[in-house]
């Protein structure tokens, strides 16, 4: 047993973890780990995708009916057009009432082997990126551990010299119904709260650890010694039965589920185990991989777009939760914003990179996630706003919760979150390489519904255009003229570019598929032409909320929504609105949240500065513990800190860095677009251009040397325009064979010439 050759394909640390964000993570997309690597007392902190919280039905006694709703949103917009913002403010927030539910440790699990003696060996650490496993090289021996695919539970193996005697220790924040031990076996029956209320409501309500509508998740160990060498296994399994659905599953049906998991793989070693890991990566693990040549920096920026997609494919499997704030590992029972799924960036951010960096699993189970919530929408856009489609506000989880939050507006009262979502799965589609015609009749009924839901929020502002209400540009807040802190608008910049944007998309599929006349397709229509798209203030920026000339009450802060026309957003961008953004983000500064880092780089890669990427890339690759306390920047273990820890900023930096090396949202296949420096010179495989083209090249000292492109299905084949710089070439791409190009022809300035695909 070997670890990752490449170093960009492993983190190597040199002794044991002493506290969580240090210890390492795997995952097989519903099972997790992180592994603390002590080899006298090996620890792993569990967790499982799918057990969270309460139910769907928890906050049912607390929502607003819709007589209450229609009467706060009368009085809410006759109040902000007399122009008493505090006051209508006040009426929406009597929308929200109740909290989303909160994403759940497991427990901690320990293996001691006692009599083992001290050794003067330090113990090193490596998770090895390429396979998904994790090694303790000390004496007597090296440890492997991982999380297996094919086997479904969390494998440990180790030398177990003569009389030598495992002991195994388990532990969890849960309420403990059921614990069994005997020789060479655990079972222990968990369950979990049944209400965890969100931390701003924690003063007033208490977590609730009612039994009836709670999880219950089992948790199976097994183990034996053979040959010298320990072998224990575990298995996790919990009563749920499915996005939105009661977590009601028999509980003695779970009990018998997870013991047959973990004697079947107990029955089959250690080497047949990892024989089946091996043989079954996780889709997309080997598909794509980044080399970066030169500095410390520049090393660790590969590592890290390796350790975001092997965190991203670990967190996520269709069928289940998507990776949530913190993907798939959480130490502790009231968790930072209840690890749930924040909708206004972190959970689209999380997905950015499963189409250009090839993710596939953990879009698909986006996808399925988006189409609950679609179902459980429904009927709150319609008791809320009374309105067609469906809506999803700023927090949610599996159980389909849709409802605003009690809260603030700014962050709590957001109605556009099914836009959001709709749009980053119109972008996931455009790079799979599917046809276009499919694609369209695929999306189109979802498209509508969205929609149509952006439509009955339109009301006329006092400047005759069309304006979405209740609207907040997330989460920021500005100042009335008496200096009061307000979120309240109408029509902000992130409101009409998630509405242009998504109905520009309808109405192109409606054209492919024949559906001009669907009413709301016509609706869509006629009212993009009243709905203003990004706007320019007379300071030279992009205008945020409803009017010119407000105050921010924070003007650096973390959020950056009205600029999402530009990143991720798919449209032709003007050069004048280019430089309206250029000082938008000037305005806003670089230092910030990881996740806001990481946005903010996407952007500036967007407007070709490689030169402002890498300021905000230095931002990202800091210790984000010092004397002073925590700012963004990396965790020992490299998890990126919001602070405290956020999976975002993992993910989305691979989203980043690709931006830096390839865009395809123009219309054109892009090369080498925003080089930072300090990626001057490497090589990347696998990228993926829309729509659906595999793009494999190097470079050295930011110049192209070599180039090969791929049609990874039929809607990528045909002729697409290649650019590197300000050269151009023709490329026709006629199977799914490679062609390789003259990399010499594309540094070349000249005029656009044709290269015949094989």
């Amino acid at each position: 047993m070997t670890s990752a050759s490449s170093p960009t394909l492993a983190l190597h640390r040199r002794s044991p973890a002493e506290r969580w964000l240090e210890a390492l993570p795997l995952g097989n997309g519903r099972l997790g780990a992180m592994i603390w690597g002590d080899p006298r007392a090996a620890r792993f902190s569990l967790n499982e995708s799918t057990l969270w919280s309460g139910g769907p039905q928890t906050d049912a006694p607390h929502r607003t009916s819709r007589r209450e709703a229609g009467a706060a949103l009368t009085r809410s917009r006759t109040l902000f057009e007399n122009g008493d913002i505090p006051a209508a403010q006040q009426e929406i927030e009597r929308l929200g009432a109740s909290w989303s539910q909160a994403y759940l440790p497991v427990g901690d699990l320990s293996v001691r082997l006692e009599g083992l003696p001290e050794t003067g060996r330090a113990a090193e650490r490596i998770l090895d990126l390429e396979h998904a496993e994790h090694r303790v090289l000390a004496d007597p021996g090296e440890q492997l551990s991982f999380v297996s695919r094919a086997d479904e539970v969390l494998v440990h193996t180790a030398p177990c010299p003569d009389g030598l005697i495992p002991s195994l220790e388990f532990s969890s924040p849960l309420l403990e119904e059921r614990r069994e031990a005997l020789e060479g076996s655990l079972t222990v029956l968990l369950r979990a709260p049944s209400d965890i209320p969100a931390g701003q409501f924690r003063r007033e309500q208490e977590i609730a650890w009612e039994s009836d509508g709670a999880s219950r998740a089992a948790v199976v160990a097994r183990w034996q010694v053979r040959h010298g060498r320990l072998l224990l296994v575990c298995a996790v399994v919990t009563t749920w039965q499915g996005l939105g659905k009661a977590p009601d599953r028999e509980v003695q049906e779970v009990l018998d589920e997870a013991s047959a998991q973990a004697e079947a793989a107990l029955a089959r070693g250690e080497e047949e185990l990892h024989r089946r890991h091996r043989d079954t990566p996780q889709p997309g693990a080997g598909e794509v991989a980044l080399e970066l040549r030169g500095s410390s920096e520049a090393k660790l920026l590969a590592t890290s777009f390796a350790y975001g997609r092997h965190l991203l494919a670990s967190a996520s499997r269709p069928g289940l939760p998507p990776a949530n704030l913190q993907g798939l590992w959480n130490a502790r029972l009231e968790a930072p914003w209840s690890s749930n799924y924040t909708v206004n960036i972190n959970l689209e951010m999380n997905h950015w990179a499963a189409g250009v960096a090839q993710v596939p699993e953990a879009a698909a189970a986006l996808e399925q996630y988006v189409a609950m919530l679609r179902t459980a929408g429904q009927e709150t856009a319609r008791r809320l706003y009374g309105a067609d489609g469906w809506t999803v506000h700023h927090n949610s989880d599996p159980w389909g919760y849709t409802e605003p939050v009690r809260g603030e507006p700014s962050w709590a009262t957001w109605p556009m979150g099914g836009l959001w979502l709709e749009r980053e799965l119109d972008s996931l589609a455009s790079f799979s390489g599917r046809d276009a015609v499919e694609i369209a009749r695929e999306r189109f009924p979802a498209l509508r519904e969205a929609v149509a839901f952006a439509l009955c929020l339109l009301h006329e502002s006092a400047d005759g255009h069309l304006a979405t209400f209740p609207s907040t540009s997330p989460e920021n807040l500005w100042l009335t003229g008496e200096g009061t802190p307000v979120s309240l608008s109408e029509g902000t910049g992130m409101d009409r570019w998630l509405l242009h944007e998504t109905a520009e998309h309808l109405l192109e599929a409606a054209a492919l598929l024949g559906e001009e006349q669907d009413p709301v397709v016509q609706r869509a229509r006629s009212a993009l032409a009243l709905v203003p798209g990004p706007r320019i203030g007379a300071d030279g920026r992009v205008l945020e909320w409803h009017r010119d000339g407000l105050v921010e009450a924070e003007p650096e802060h973390r959020h950056v929504s009205h600029l999402g026309f530009l990143y991720p957003g798919q449209g032709a961008v003007e050069p004048r609105l280019e430089q309206a953004v250029t000082r938008s983000l000037e305005a806003r500064g670089d230092e910030a949240t990881g996740w806001s880092l990481v946005w903010k780089a996407c952007l500036w890669a967007r407007l070709h500065r490689g030169d402002r990427v890498q300021a905000l890339l230095e931002l990202y690759l800091r210790p984000a513990e010092t004397a002073d306390g925590e700012r963004s920047g990396l965790y020992p273990n490299l998890f990126s800190a919001h602070p405290p820890f956020q999976i975002d900023g993992n993910l989305g930096i691979v989203a980043a860095l690709a931006e830096c090396l390839l865009q395809s949202h123009r219309g054109e296949i892009e090369l080498l677009p925003a080089l930072p420096p300090m990626m001057a010179d490497g090589s990347v495989r696998g990228l993926i251009a829309r729509p659906g083209v595999a793009v494999d090249m190097a470079w050295s000292d930011g110049a192209l040397t070599s180039l090969e492109l791929r049609a990874t299905g039929p809607g990528a084949l045909g002729t697409h325009q290649v650019r590197c710089g300000n050269r151009m070439v023709s490329v026709r791409l006629s199977g799914t064979e490679p062609v390789t190009l003259n990399a010499a022809a594309l540094r070349a300035t000249g005029r656009t010439s044709e290269v015949a695909g094989i």
